[in-house]
Order: structure tokens, then sequence, then C-alpha cells
């Protein structure tokens, strides 16, 4: 996986706009970093401008031109600082030189001979356009099954509402959309509200929730006395899993002491690997040892933080099997 790739899965969603006045994109990017999403793509006649002044400010931020698509363009915008160009479709003549030349594309495919053409150009990731109109996820699991080595941006049609929809597919990277913040906001320059909508999107993508409290015991005869206590008073379902024993969802019971002296705190996300780089973006360690992966699709779904919260170990879990009450 090259660190283009690598960093755009990681951020998960990347705002498209029309560039504007170059000084309003540099204070978009300032509100986009300060949450973790550290990647745009710009459009329009002043995106080179644009693109300069971010890249002045911002050196590693991960800005990229959209809509590109002649030689000439990509000349300009990657002389300002862009990071990787976008296109609507895909030229293989275009493609090859910006593959010869060291410039990361990401071309537009709809259809499997585009994606073909693709992995002829010696790609691996690409942008499926207009992803909703071109059969949406149905259409990205019958490439997975085709293509199982190709990754993919989305976009066209790409909301809040099927964010993780889309997302949940393996062969996903990250959404490209408008969704994260609002064209008025970035037109009245009113940089609060644009905040707002960003931590919004931040939390929408992560879903951060509390899953379960674990509780630490010293035998495995003390855990399973405890589950079934608990599942005895509230009608919970009993679940007996090789380290523990669970009351329902809420509850693990652990067989012995486990990290946190009072216990632990489990925090499902659909992303722990996203998850990861956000909360390393605040500092947070996670203990390397603890991390397990997903059997099929070999992503982390398990990992502790290095830290206590009130003598209460954290980790991030996304169960391979969703347990019942």
């Amino acid at each position: 996986m090259n660190t283009f790739i690598s960093e755009i899965s990681g951020i998960g969603m990347v705002p498209i706009l029309k560039a504007g006045e170059p000084a309003d994109a540099v204070s978009l990017a300032c509100v986009l970093r300060k949450h973790g999403v550290d990647a745009m793509l710009l459009t329009g006649e002043t995106a080179c401008d644009a693109i300069r002044e971010i890249h002045k400010e911002y050196p590693d931020f991960l800005v990229g031109a959209g809509n590109i698509t002649e030689k000439e363009q990509v000349k300009q915008v990657v002389q300002a600082g862009a990071k990787w160009i976008a296109c609507a479709g895909i030229q293989e003549n275009l493609v090859r030189w910006c593959r010869d030349n060291g410039v990361e594309i990401v071309p537009g495919v709809s259809t499997a001979s585009e994606i073909e053409t693709a992995i002829a150009c010696g790609l691996t990731c690409v942008q499926f356009f207009p992803a909703q109109a071109s059969g949406g996820t149905a259409a990205l699991r019958a490439f997975a099954q085709a293509y199982p080595q190709m990754r993919f941006l989305v976009s066209g049609g790409i909301d809040r509402d099927n964010l993780h929809e889309f997302l949940g597919e393996p062969n996903v990277l990250a959404a490209v959309g408008d969704f994260i913040v609002s064209e008025s906001s970035l037109s009245d320059k009113n940089w609060e509200q644009a905040e707002t909508e960003i931590a919004s999107a931040v939390k929408h993508l992560l879903g951060f929730e509390l899953i379960h409290l674990g509780v630490n015991q010293d035998s495995c005869e003390e855990a399973v006395q405890t589950a079934q206590t608990l599942c005895n008073l509230f009608h919970f379902t009993y679940y007996k899993k090789p380290k523990s024993h669970f009351a329902g969802r809420g509850f693990e019971i652990l067989n012995q002491n486990g990290r946190g002296k009072n216990g632990h705190i489990g925090i499902y996300t659909p992303y722990p690997e996203k998850a990861m780089r956000y909360l390393g973006k605040q500092g947070v360690r996670f203990v390397e040892e603890s991390i397990t992966r997903n059997k099929k699709t070999k992503a982390i779904n398990f990992v502790y933080l290095d830290l206590e919260i009130a003598g209460f170990g954290v980790h991030l879990i996304n169960p391979d099997v969703k347990m019942k009450v």
C-alpha cells in the first residue's frame, strides 16, 4: 500500500469544492486539519492559486486538484503543490504520463473495461464515479470479485445517509463529496459554522458508542456466576467466549483480571483503523500487541488504547459477530 492510499484511507472522507478566494481555501484547510481531515479536492479556475497557498501554509496537507483533463493542467497544479489529481474519466495517455512522472492520479471509472485500463496502467486506486448512479455498492461488490486488487474512492451521490453503506465495502478507501461542509458556510465565510459541520461529519464517520463494560474476575467460575446473575435478573442473552462471558452485549465478564484495574470500556466504531488515525492525531497511542483483525478482510477490528480512564482500560472494537441484548 503506497503512502497516498494509506493516508487517504485513514482520513476516510474528502471534501470537494469549487475554489474561490485562495485565502478562504487556506482557512478551510485550517479547520479541516483541526479535526483530522487532512485532505481536500479543489476544482475551478482559481484551484491552482488556492492549492499554492494551502501548500505554503500546510505542506503536508493532501490537497488535490479535480476535474483534470490535460497534461498541462497536471503540470500547473503539481507545480503549485497538489499532492494528487482526480479525473471524472480515464485517459490512458494521461494516466501513463502521470505514472511516469511520479504524479498520484485517481481517474474516474464506472465500468469493468475502464478498471482494466487502469490496471493495465499500473494503478491500484481509482475513483468510482458517479458512484450512486453507476450501481452503488452492488457494483462495488461485483468489482471486488473481478478485481480484488483494486481500491476505490467513491464520488457522486454520496451523502451522510449512505456514507456508511459505501465505506462498509472492503474495497472502498474513502468517500469524496460535499457532505462534509456546506456551500453556504463557505460562501458566507462562516468558519465557526464550517467547523461545527466538519466536527459533526467526523463524529458521524467514526460512529463512536459504548458497546460494553468489562468486569474483571479472578476465575472462570466467578465470571460465569456473575454473567448468569446479570442474565437472570435482566433477561440478557448469555454468550460464552474463550476468555470471557457476556451478559447481553453490554457486559463482558472476564475470567481473570484484564487491562484496567477497575475493568475496561469497549467503544464501538465501524472503522477501527480510521479511528486509530483520528485518535492518534490527538496524541493517543495504542497497544500494538492487543490488535486483532477481521478474519475475512484482515482489517483491524480490535485494539486497546495505551491509557486508562478512571482506572478503566479502553479498547476500540468492531466485532465480527454481532450480539443481541
